[in-house]
């Protein structure tokens, strides 16, 4: 077990410990699924595919806890893998996210733990399958102070220890020191301005591989909140010095998201961005997105290492919602430049829809599709990956369900025996409490 699953672990057992002391406000749920998976390209090859049968037992949970000192929303799942032909090793696979708040003192004093594994690609060149995924931990720790400084401003200051760990990647574990000042004023009971001061210092494990540097944000902030609207905009500069003194940058920080609900059914969101982010910063913002309990462990597409990047993105989102229909469509268009890796530099676009058809209280039916296209624009590569898939569901009891899944894959690049079609069949069996 690596360092990074241990600290998971120890969080969920601690969060689960701290529920169980007071059970009044904690709500603990799980799944047990008992799945099997047939697919007919398991290694995404494109002229020597290897079928194969895969037996998917695998647990799921979430924890949340909202009592007057303690706040916690915990979730994660573990999955075994038994290929059944023996082409790749069994084994185990994990995600977990989690936030768990303790108010040492009311409205002053917080100390935060935030956790989240996943499960990423070792080389995001390669095609995803069983011996191209690792698991990667980023895990914060910390108090924050709050305090009142006049009658419509208040202060806040938080301090993060944060340790980064990937399975495989070794270039990618580090130490993390992030230092927060804040002052924040009250316009009205709608909307408020914020100043922000942020400091971070990163040293790597492995100093041939990861240039150690220190980052400074400063920036302004504005949010308003109605009923049917909400804006949230970060305006100020970012600048990222290494301690070997050579390759400093300074770029604006400009971050906006609108948010319009023109009706219950219905939501669009907006969100604008031109800031310095890296692999283990987006793993964090990605928790503020919201936690639930995952239906399944996928393998994400981010490029784990330890280069910071700029990044200028667009995503536009809608979101239907009734009682029989619950559909969303995602959209986006991003641009990544690494400061240390320019063979990953890309340029991307794509979207998603989902649908969601609930046939009658016992039925459901769904939908997705999705398409990616990301451009590498120093090493002259384009790839384009599409996803496709359908499932039908039925609930026998309260507790007892099953699905059944098909979902085909089809990857096009210009990179040599690159090109891959993969068809899989799902289903699962599953007790919920």
């Amino acid at each position: 077990m690596t360092r990074g699953r241990k600290r998971s672990a120890t969080l969920a057992v601690a969060v689960m410990a701290l529920g169980a002391g007071s059970a009044h406000a904690a709500r603990f749920d799980y799944t047990v699924d008992l799945g099997i998976e047939r697919n007919d390209n398991l290694n995404l090859s494109p002229t020597d595919p290897i079928e194969e049968t895969i037996y998917r037992p695998a647990v799921g949970f979430s924890l949340t806890e909202d009592s007057d000192t303690l706040h916690a929303n915990v979730a994660g799942r573990i999955e075994y893998r038994h290929y059944a032909d023996g082409t790749y090793d069994s084994g185990i696979d994990g995600t977990l996210a989690g936030i768990v708040e303790w108010e040492a003192i009311p409205e002053r004093l917080t100390f935060t733990a935030e956790d989240t594994v996943s499960l990423e690609p070792i080389d995001t060149f390669e095609v995803d399958s069983p011996d191209n995924r690792q698991q990667v931990n980023v895990f914060s720790i910390g108090p924050t102070l709050n305090f009142r400084i006049g009658a419509a401003l208040d202060g806040q200051v938080e301090l993060r220890f944060v340790d980064t760990n990937a399975e495989v990647t070794d270039e990618f574990n580090s130490s993390r020191v992030d230092l927060a000042l804040r002052t924040i004023r009250r316009l009205d009971a709608t909307s408020q301005v914020t100043l922000n001061l942020r400091g971070q210092s990163v040293d790597f494990d492995d100093e041939v591989t990861g240039r150690n540097y220190r980052r400074v944000d400063l920036f302004g902030s504005y949010a308003k909140r109605l009923h049917r609207f909400e804006l949230g905009a970060d305006v100020g500069f970012s600048r990222i010095d290494y301690t070997d003194g050579n390759d400093a940058r300074s770029e604006p920080l400009l971050r906006g998201e609108v948010a319009w609900i023109p009706s219950d059914s219905h939501r669009f969101n907006l969100a604008l961005s031109k800031q310095f982010s890296d692999a283990a910063t987006d793993a964090m913002a990605r928790l503020s997105d919201g936690i639930a309990a995952p239906g399944s462990i996928l393998t994400g597409d981010t490029v784990i290492n330890a280069s910071p990047y700029e990044e200028r993105r667009a995503q536009l989102d809608y979101t239907f919602t009734s009682t029989v229909f619950t559909t969303s469509v995602e959209t986006y268009a991003d641009e990544l430049d690494y400061v240390d890796s320019d063979e990953f530099d890309q340029e991307g676009v794509g979207g998603r829809a989902t649908l969601l058809w609930v046939i009658n209280e016992r039925t459901t039916a769904g939908a997705f599709a999705g398409v990616d296209k990301i451009t590498y624009t120093q090493i002259d590569r384009e790839d384009e990956v599409r996803r496709y898939g359908v499932s039908l569901g039925r609930t026998f009891t309260p507790h007892w369900s099953a699905r059944l899944e098909f979902s085909r894959y089809e990857r096009r690049t210009t990179a040599l025996d690159g090109d891959a079609d993969q068809n899989t069949v799902f289903f699962v069996f599953r007790y919920t409490r």
